[in-house]
């Protein structure tokens, strides 16, 4: 009987362990999700570098795909500008290595040259590579009301 009780407390405590590192790798994604629109805002380019993996691809709210040289290079040469990005209803859901988060984007500005002002709904996969998350893909969609 003292057997099979150390045995469910331990499982207890493992499984409130793993509610907590999920809950913990969640908001790390929420904050970097955050810190990147900063870094679109501020057009960061060293940041929006560091954090987007080298097989990124961007399918934007207009239906153009582009790469991360792509958007590097737009950002770079101002034909993407915003002025403002704010998010809200972050949902993240994490897959093991794998993580893919939905929201909602209010911005200002332009994208590839197109004026983006207006709320966009979002879905980006991000991807843990040699110990750090790195954005994978990035899907908009223009909201309608």
């Amino acid at each position: 009987m003292m057997q099979y009780r150390r045995l469910l407390i331990a499982a207890v405590v493992v499984v409130a362990a793993s509610s907590v590192f999920a809950q913990d790798v969640q908001e790390q994604l929420k904050k970097m999700e955050m810190d990147r629109a900063a870094a679109v805002v501020k057009a960061d380019v060293a940041t929006l570098d560091k954090t987007t993996s080298d097989d990124y691809v961007l399918i934007n709210m207009n239906g153009r795909m582009s790469s991360k040289a792509d958007m590097i290079e737009a950002f770079k040469s101002g034909s993407s500008k915003l002025t403002s990005e704010e998010l809200s209803d972050l949902k993240v859901r994490v897959y093991g290595n794998t993580a893919v988060i939905t929201g909602k984007a209010d911005v200002k500005g332009t994208l590839g040259g197109t004026d983006a002002t207006g709320t966009i709904l979002f879905t980006r996969v991000w991807v843990k590579k040699d110990g750090r998350w790195q954005s994978t893909s990035l899907q908009q969609t223009r909201a309608t009301n």
